[in-house]
């Protein structure tokens, strides 16, 4: 059985939901024979989400890790390319916890790159009528604290993994006016289109 674990947010902010678990939640639905989806809210905690993930990945023993973020003001689904050992906020996360500069892993990489042929699955994306785009910045909040921890457990375990920002979603209740929507069926689509590319590719190993 080819494992996936799909992680999305909690609200967070005065966002009072979140895009990434809206997705999270409809994905989970999606029947493909020879896949096993599960998905796992992840707090919005520069000190909890890395230990939210291993406890994740010890449960699940995935071969495949998406994990869904909100991108409020995008217009596009983001593909994420890298993740940077440096963690930063303006504002603070969950725990009301702002990091100035503070490094990930003392003794880590500075950057961890995504191990999914990252091109290939934005031209399948495209395919199905989707707008995407590749990112080389997942910023340097929560989202990409997260990433990072994936990355560096995917050198350790035989997994894949990427990180997708996600747009508002059209009737999203805390979406900010005048922000550029997308129908919650096209990112479901997106996501759905990740699993099923990495599976068949992995069906052909």
């Amino acid at each position: 059985m080819f494992k996936v674990i799909i992680t999305g947010f909690e609200p967070y902010w005065d966002y009072s939901d979140n895009s990434s678990w809206a997705v999270a939640k409809e994905v989970a639905a999606y029947f493909v024979d020879g896949v096993d989806i599960s998905i796992e809210q992840m707090p919005v905690s520069f000190s909890r989400v890395a230990y939210s993930l291993r406890e994740a990945i010890e449960k699940h023993n995935p071969n495949l890790i998406i994990m869904l973020g909100q991108s409020g003001g995008s217009d596009k689904v983001k593909l994420e390319r890298v993740a940077l050992n440096m963690m930063d906020a303006k504002l603070a996360d969950n725990d009301g916890y702002i990091p100035n500069e503070e490094p990930i892993d003392e003794g880590g990489d500075s950057a961890l790159f995504c191990n999914l042929p990252i091109k290939a699955l934005r031209g399948k994306i495209e395919e199905q009528g989707v707008k995407v785009k590749i990112s080389n910045s997942c910023g340097l909040y929560v989202c990409n604290r997260l990433y990072y921890e994936a990355l560096s457990r995917c050198k350790e375990q035989k997994m894949r993994a990427i990180f997708v920002h996600l747009p508002f979603y059209e009737g999203q209740s805390s979406a900010k006016s005048g922000k550029p929507t997308m129908p919650l069926a096209e990112m479901v689509k997106a996501v759905q289109t990740i699993i099923k590319e990495i599976y068949d590719k992995n069906r052909e190993v």
